[in-house]
């Protein structure tokens, strides 16, 4: 009986690495939405006796440090008035950071929360008169 000596070519042997490397990059692409995420609500209180803005995000992560809201952004009247950046957040899921803006009546405040991964979520309000805190 004659054995066959079947080598395989190196551009087989190429396309074959090309191919499980794709498919593994896929692989990797599609489980990453199961970890990042954009956060999941953003809430606005506006308390125009303190010229304060309450912004309330809720963003689940189980690692603070490294998934986390990296900024958020304010807007009043379409018109960026403020950014913070952040290097974590904090342990809670829901947390609040409170920032100094002037607004008056019929204003509408806009903030966005970004994550430090993948996404953002935006909350809204218009001012009210005399709005007070309600937390």
């Amino acid at each position: 009986m004659l054995q066959q000596n079947k080598s395989i070519s190196p551009e087989t042997s190429l396309f074959r690495t090309i191919k499980a490397l794709a498919a593994f990059m896929l692989l990797v692409m599609l489980t990453m939405p199961a970890t990042a995420h954009s956060p999941s609500q953003v809430s606005l209180v506006y308390d125009s006796q303190n010229q304060s803005l309450f912004v309330t995000t809720t963003h689940q992560v189980s690692n603070p440090s490294s998934h986390y809201v990296f900024k958020i952004l304010v807007q009043k009247n379409g018109e960026q008035v403020l950014t913070k950046e952040y290097k974590s957040q904090p342990t809670s899921s829901t947390f609040t950071y409170d920032y100094p803006i002037n607004a008056t009546k019929g204003d509408v405040l806009k903030a966005t929360a970004f994550c430090s991964i993948a996404g953002s979520r935006s909350g809204e309000i218009t001012v009210e008169e005399d709005a007070k805190l309600a937390m």
